[in-house]
């Protein structure tokens, strides 16, 4: 079934803090013709599932909860004509832009937006990205977000889940271990190829005060058990294997661009970021779709990716009123001396009162190292 359902001014794929931060823009610039669509159930991304502070301070001045930045980025749309059709994914994106859309709102419909607005964010790599051999029951082996998607549901866990081995020591890892101490369940160790925990100094304090044992210089060689339930797992430090006895192993961080609507279409990857190429304008090899947030490389703060968010709203609005090109400049372009953004158009001027935020090209994390 097509569904009839007109074509949004602009449409942003996303509604996590970079979608919802672009949204909010764009109503500010006199943009009133907005549809944010996203896959998941509720609007607010992956903040709304993590109930410790810290989330929005580049953003929002302030290390809110999780919830509680998700409430706050919801709030600034409230009164404005924004649409948030939630449960809709984006199928294709084609140049034009053209997008295929489906979900329950509008079933499958072809949509063609002046501009997109692509704000998807990120996934962790699991287990099967990571490529661990060894048992595979069904249950005891999860990835933070599914973690903090059942705790936050009320899902009741398996009672057999008491001991839980977390592979990475980044800042989500340790997000990983308060949602399992919520949930009732003990973290025995922290595991990361790294040589020192990509995370604050506080937080492998804190964990070590907690008795959690810190492997770094380690990998995850097996994970042991039957067909039933997980037993331990065999991990593999230089030249030396031990096992660490638990009943879950859960997959932290290894970000992921997620992109998988893109990969097929004429959008241009960053083959070291895995993520959209884009300017300072945020504009992506395709005219009229501009990006933000981690999408264009895992990972960065909630706040930081609101920031890219309104950034993108603030530069799609000028497009729109013709004030920028829709598109990256033809011909030779600089390279940047960032990460994101990649190319530089010596042709723009910076609008005023609007901040840019670059990581220098030099700063890498966890996934790309």
């Amino acid at each position: 079934m097509t569904a009839a359902i007109g074509n949004p001014r602009v449409l942003i794929v996303g509604a996590g803090p970079a979608g919802l931060a672009a949204a909010a823009e764009l109503t500010r610039s006199g943009i009133s013709d907005v549809l944010v669509i996203d896959r998941d159930d509720s609007p607010g991304g992956l903040p709304r599932f993590c109930h410790h502070p810290g989330f929005g301070l580049e953003y929002a001045r302030w290390p809110y909860s999780g919830p509680a930045f998700a409430r706050k980025m919801l709030g600034q749309l409230q009164g404005t004509p924004v649409r948030i059709s939630m449960g809709t994914t984006l199928l294709s994106l084609e140049n034009g832009p053209v997008c295929e859309v489906m979900g329950p709102e509008f079933g499958y419909a072809r949509l063609e937006p002046q501009v997109v607005i692509v704000a998807t964010g990120i996934r962790e790599a699991n287990r099967g990205n990571r490529v661990v051999p060894g048992v595979r029951p069904p249950q005891g082996i999860l990835t933070t977000g599914l973690l903090q998607q059942l705790v936050h549901r009320n899902v009741r866990l398996p009672s057999s889940l008491r001991r839980l081995v977390v592979v990475g020591t980044e800042h989500v890892s340790f997000s990983a271990i308060l949602t399992a101490r919520h949930a009732g369940i003990r973290v025995v160790a922290l595991v990361g190829a790294e040589e020192s925990v990509q995370s604050y100094a506080a937080a492998g304090w804190l964990a070590r005060a907690l008795g959690i044992g810190i492997r770094l210089n380690s990998e995850i060689a097996a994970i042991v058990g039957t067909s039933e339930r997980v037993e331990a797992v065999r991990i593999r430090q230089g030249g030396v294997t031990r096992y660490i006895a638990c009943d879950g192993v859960l997959f932290s961080a290894g970000w992921i661009p997620e992109t998988v609507a893109l990969a097929k279409g004429p959008m241009l990857i960053d083959p070291l970021t895995k993520g959209p190429i884009v300017d300072q304008a945020m504009r992506t090899s395709l005219p009229g779709v501009f990006a933000a947030g981690n999408v264009l490389r895992g990972v960065e703060t909630s706040g930081f990716a609101a920031l890219e968010g309104k950034r993108a709203g603030a530069m799609a609005a000028l497009a729109i009123a013709g004030k920028i090109p829709t598109e990256q400049a033809r011909g030779p372009r600089k390279i940047a001396k960032t990460r994101v953004p990649q190319h530089w158009d010596h042709s723009l001027s910076e609008p005023s009162g609007l901040a840019h935020h670059w990581r220098p090209a030099r700063f890498r994390n966890a996934y790309e190292r």
